[in-house]
């Protein structure tokens, strides 16, 4: 089943060789973007730390302790990711009926696609609780498996106090103990906890691999996996949710933010933002067409055949001129920095005013 996971060759390779050799690092640091592989990778690693299967081809994904693995509900199986202010009791059940509805269908979602993205109502963070309590279970017996296998998924989401509550577990972990730390941001994590941890880079993916996952996985065309692959800047989850719009909403609303801002409507664009709030999800899509809608602003009038957007090529020929051109790579960086900020606490429709002033900005430099 490692091998169903693509892009990451390397990682697979670096993860195959230390089961085959039996040299477990007992702390890894798996880093890289978002939508590049890392939750499900780990999730396969401690499969195959698991699995029954006698095949040095592990894990096989068929026996029973990889069907508990994949459901998520293996008893030596332990799953942390930021949440809410959960009430716990002392045994950990939580015990307010929103906190569990939201952690219910956290994990629910996570069964469903690990691709999938999911949003608590509220802030969120690496609850220092959750970390005394999984402190508390890992020094319990083994249940079943040969490891107990813990992943925290968007680690750098711990504040000071909890990391530090953690440090002395990530140093000494209990035998047949293997900790998968996940991050898309690691500088935000304490140099003390990094130092602990063996470090696994997952690079973006390739175009051609995610054309690839499209077509063969999700039963996309060429032509939308094509698109969705070139939209995607390397994210798969980004390159599922563009291919699964069949309406092209998100593109259509990215070209009436140009429209309106080559136009210098912002009293239009103010009464049309207002008819709806956009999810996170979506403003990242509208941030990624930009991307593209821009980039083919920079190229239509010397390779009008490359672009992206061919039916949009005369729309983006009279906006195109050496002024917009020479904006266009300072605007995709904000268009990054924008997409950064989305990760944290901050209001998607503000950030989408933002970002349509900019572009008026943009155009503006041809007047």
């Amino acid at each position: 089943m490692f091998r169903k996971i693509k892009g990451q060759s390397q990682v697979i390779d670096l993860l195959s060789s230390a089961i085959v050799n039996n040299r477990i690092s007992q702390a890894y640091l798996f880093h890289g973007g978002d939508g590049v592989g890392k939750f499900i990778t780990a999730l396969y690693f401690g499969m195959a730390l698991n699995c029954l299967s006698s095949s040095e081809y592990r894990p096989c994904g068929v026996c029973a302790s990889c069907h508990k693995f994949m459901a998520l509900e293996h008893p030596d199986f332990h799953y942390l990711f930021p949440t809410t202010n959960l009430k716990l009791s002392v045994d950990g059940e939580i015990k307010d009926p929103e906190g569990l509805a939201q952690y219910n269908a956290y994990i629910q979602n996570k069964k469903d696609s690990p691709w999938a993205e999911f949003y608590f109502n509220g802030s969120t963070e690496i609850r220092k609780e959750s970390i005394a309590l999984l402190i508390k279970r890992l020094e319990l017996s083994i249940h079943e498996g040969d490891y107990r296998v813990v992943i925290i998924e968007n680690a750098d989401m711990m504040n000071t106090s909890t990391a530090n509550a953690f440090l002395k577990t990530l140093e000494e972990p209990p035998d047949q103990t293997v900790i998968i730390l996940i991050t898309e941001r690691l500088p935000q994590l304490l140099p003390t906890i990094v130092s602990r941890c063996q470090p696994v880079y997952f690079k973006p993916l390739s175009q051609a691999v995610i054309q690839e996952i499209l077509f063969d996985q999700f039963a996309v065309d060429t032509v939308m996996a094509k698109s969705a692959a070139r939209i995607s800047g390397g994210n798969l989850k980004t390159a599922i949710r563009v291919a699964q719009d069949s309406s092209n909403t998100t593109r259509i609303k990215a070209f009436e933010m140009l429209d309106l801002a080559a136009r210098d409507a912002g009293l239009e664009y103010l009464a049309l933002a207002t008819k709806g709030k956009e999810s996170k999800d979506q403003v990242s899509d509208l941030i990624s067409y930009l991307g593209i809608i821009v980039n083919d602003l920079a190229i239509v009038r010397y390779a009008p055949g490359e672009i992206t957007n061919l039916d949009k090529a005369e729309l983006l020929s009279s906006l195109a001129d050496d002024a917009v051109t020479e904006g266009v790579p300072d605007f995709l960086l904000l268009l990054d920095d924008y997409n950064r900020k989305l990760g944290g606490n901050v209001n998607p429709g503000i950030l989408q005013l933002n970002l349509f002033l900019n572009l008026r900005n943009l155009l503006r430099k041809s007047s």
